[in-house]
């Protein structure tokens, strides 16, 4: 066994499978994920180490693994999405869309690269067609291990209900912090003004990229509210903080949870799982 499952915490409800939901996000190290209802009960929270870049047969092997010892069932759920992260995408308004022209969009702004496929995510939120490319290797593990598993992209479930709603009335900015790369989303009205990834090697450089943002889009009036999730601790959010005096945490969509350890769990650590 080459994975490790650092953490598990799960319900003993009785659902059934058509009325679940699984959402699985590919971290540099492994994945998170979780399994809620439709009636937005979180049942089951966890995060997996493995190595992505093993062979597509190994892979498979610890996905397959991972799943029967944490006695996960994948057939018949109500739904399942694999989130990426994707640092070549562009968004496409729905109008202009063309699915015959996936690389094409893509070509334009860079070359994707060996191994990898172009894909969209529709987000019905904003009318718009995220494309961008992901691991071929990775992505058929997974959809042979979850059959029926969509494909989705960080930045597009970065344009959730949640973000929109907290953009009514003042500008919202999220930033995701990942391993060696920051993603942003800007809103305003309910509209997503900004949407992109940069490389950022510490908390310095991501400051530096929120603070341009914030003043590209003269937003230093107080207007601004900023949401962080990803991977955060104390030391960075403190640092955020004084910069950026309306800043919270961002977890996800409001659940409910049953399992009293599971409101112990950094959940904007996982955010987009729960998005």
């Amino acid at each position: 066994m080459s994975y490790k499952i650092n953490y598990f915490i799960a319900s003993d409800k009785d659902v059934a499978s058509y009325e679940k939901r699984l959402s699985i996000c590919l971290m540099s190290n492994g994945f998170s994920f979780s399994l809620t209802d439709v009636y937005d009960e979180l049942l089951a929270l966890g995060e997996v180490e493995c190595n992505l870049n093993a062979p597509i047969g190994a892979l498979l092997t610890d996905i397959r693994g991972f799943l029967a010892e944490t006695r996960m069932q994948t057939f018949g759920l109500k739904e399942a999405e694999l989130i990426v992260f994707s640092d070549q995408f562009v968004w496409i308004p729905q109008h202009l869309f063309d699915a015959d022209n996936l690389r094409q969009y893509l070509d334009v702004m860079c070359k994707v690269p060996m191994g990898y496929s172009v894909f969209e995510d529709y987000n019905d939120l904003i009318k718009a067609h995220l494309v961008f490319s992901a691991d071929n290797n990775i992505l058929s593990a997974f959809k042979v291990a979850i059959p029926g598993i969509k494909i989705r992209c960080q930045h597009s479930k970065m344009v959730n209900p949640v973000v929109l709603d907290s953009s009514d009335q003042r500008t919202m900015m999220l930033i995701n912090i990942r391993d060696g790369v920051t993603d942003f989303a800007l809103f305003e009205n309910k509209k997503l003004l900004l949407s992109n990834s940069y490389s950022c090697a510490n908390i310095d450089e991501t400051m530096f990229y929120a603070l341009n943002i914030s003043h590209q889009f003269h937003l230093e009036d107080g207007r601004l509210l900023v949401g962080v999730c990803g991977d955060v601790d104390r030391e960075k959010f403190a640092f955020l903080k004084g910069y950026f005096a309306d800043i919270a945490l961002y977890t996800g969509r409001p659940l409910t949870l049953t399992v009293p350890q599971m409101q112990h769990i950094h959940t904007y650590r996982c955010a987009l799982v729960l998005s």
